[in-house]
């Protein structure tokens, strides 16, 4: 066969095979599914980090280095997401064009790469743990992309890091992506981590909004606990941001409250969706009363400081 026949034969049978690929992908056994399933986000990362690399460099020269995660992040969600047949159900999203912005969403697992890509907003960054700067083409990728590392174990060097992202979000008009709950949470309910405060300190140092993004919980598509990766519709709900205009470091816990708050109203009502009426007329109330207690108790605490 000539060369110029295998590049012919190439050009049909890859894109045949991308394709079909989600259907091959659908009719495997559970956990042989499960796995290579994985495998391909795993390759998609691969891909993404060495596409991301040439982006970089590429928006760099062009001086547009605040879209390059933007791009990018399309680029993965498009590779990874629909050959394992995840799509998304996105409310709220003319809400990301409001910038600048901390952009704060719930953290459930690795998966949220994949909500990170459908999701990630123009001229934003990523604030991450510092150890992700020295992996593989990954840890290039991010640097040239401007992203924020933190180092957990020196207060000091965190506390630098945070300022020059200020310094930096307000010349470039840009924002910053966080998970403030630190870590994977891995619940098996609709619910929170404890929130830590770092988003928060920055929304008000920069005096720009907090812009909270939910995703439903999504162990009906991925859950790793029973090795199970059928894929399906997530809900993500991009939500009105939230001002700081005029807080001062004493309003932290309230703001960070607050966004808590009508992040867990919407995780639980995107939960109760799938479950049946009366539960979810029940589940309502509750998560009516509790947000309600959480607002009456930042109104104490205004009331006790003025």
């Amino acid at each position: 066969m000539s060369t110029a026949s295998t590049i012919l034969w190439g050009l049909i049978a890859v894109p045949v095979f991308i394709l079909t690929l989600p259907r091959l992908l659908a009719v495997l056994p559970q956990k042989i599914q499960f796995v290579a399933k994985c495998w391909v986000v795993l390759i998609a990362t691969f891909i993404m980090s060495i596409v991301g690399c040439f982006v970089a460099i590429v928006f760099a020269l062009l001086n547009r280095r605040h879209e390059i995660n933007f791009v990018v992040a399309r680029i993965f969600s498009f590779i990874a997401a629909w050959p394992c047949g995840v799509t998304f159900k996105i409310k709220g999203e003319e809400h990301l064009e409001k910038y600048p912005a901390i952009v704060v969403c719930n953290h459930q697992s690795s998966m949220d790469m994949m909500i990170l890509g459908r999701v990630f907003p123009k001229y934003c960054v990523v604030m991450a743990k510092k150890e992700l700067q020295y992996f593989p083409f990954l840890g290039i990728f991010m640097t040239l992309s401007n992203a924020i590392f933190i180092d957990r174990k020196n207060h000091k060097k965190a506390i630098e890091s945070t300022t020059q992202a200020v310094t930096d979000m307000k010349k470039h008009n840009s924002g910053i992506w966080i998970f403030p709950e630190g870590t994977r949470s891995r619940l098996e309910t609709a619910d929170l981590l404890p929130f830590k405060k770092g988003a928060f300190h920055l929304a008000i140092q920069s005096q720009q909004p907090v812009m909270p993004i939910v995703a439903a919980g999504y162990t009906n598509i991925y859950d790793s606990a029973n090795r199970s990766f059928p894929g399906g519709e997530l809900e993500i709900r991009v939500l009105e941001p939230i001002p700081t205009k005029g807080m001062t470091a004493d309003d932290v816990n309230e703001l960070m409250e607050r966004t808590r708050a009508v992040m867990l109203k919407n995780l639980k009502e995107m939960d109760h969706s799938t479950s049946s009426s009366s539960s979810s007329i029940s589940s309502g109330s509750s998560t009516a009363v509790a947000e309600d207690a959480a607002d009456e108790g930042l109104k104490q605490r205004r009331a006790a400081k003025e």
